[in-house]
C-alpha cells in the first residue's frame, strides 16, 4: 500500500518536493514447518537502505521530528489521506535522505477499519492527530496544502 501510493504521489508531487521511494518488501518463508505453531516461519525482508543515516521522521500518534521536517514528507502523508479519502494513510515514516530522494522502509498503514494492517494501526482517532499535526507544521511554515 505504502509502495503503490509512493508511485502515486511522486507522479504529481510538486517539482520541488523530494521524490518518496519505500523499500520492496518479500515474504520468505521456511521449507520446514517446525516452527509454524510458533508464528516463527514466515519473515518479511528488504534490501538495506541505501544509506547508513537512518532518520525516524515521524510516528503513527503525530510526532514529526522538527529537527527533520520536510515538505516533500508532510505533502506525502496529506496526500496518502487524501487519495483514500481518509478511509487509511501512511505514517511512521523512517529511512534516509540520499540526494533530493526519501528511501523509507517498514511504514505503518493507519485505517478507519483498526481489524486491517496490523497492530501499529491505531484507527480513526490516529489519523486525526495525524493529520492534525501535519497540517499544523505545514500552516507554521507557510505550505500551503493544494484545494
Amino acid at each position: 500500500m505504502a509502495h503503490f501510493l509512493a508511485v502515486e504521489y511522486n507522479k504529481v508531487r510538486p517539482k520541488h518536493c523530494a521524490p518518496v521511494h519505500f523499500l520492496p518488501v518479500r515474504v520468505v518463508e521456511e521449507k520446514d514447518d517446525t516452527n509454524e505453531a510458533l508464528g516463527e516461519r514466515r519473515f518479511c525482508v528488504e534490501p538495506p537502505l541505501p544509506s547508513n543515516d537512518f532518520v525516524k521522521f515521524s510516528s503513527n500518534t503525530g510526532f514529526w521530528d522538527e529537527d527533520y521536517l520536510d515538505e516533500s514528507l508532510l505533502r506525502f502523508t496529506m496526500f496518502t489521506h487524501t487519495q483514500t479519502h481518509g478511509y487509511l494513510m501512511i505514517a511512521d515514516l523512517q529511512g534516509c535522505k540520499v540526494e533530493n530522494e526519501y528511501y523509507l522502509t517498514d511504514p505503518v498503514v493507519l485505517c478507519e477499519d483498526v481489524r486491517r494492517f496490523g497492530r501499529t494501526n491505531l484507527g480513526e482517532k490516529f489519523m486525526e492527530k495525524v493529520v492534525a499535526s501535519t497540517k499544523g507544521h505545514m500552516h507554521e511554515r507557510g505550505w500551503k496544502l493544494a484545494p
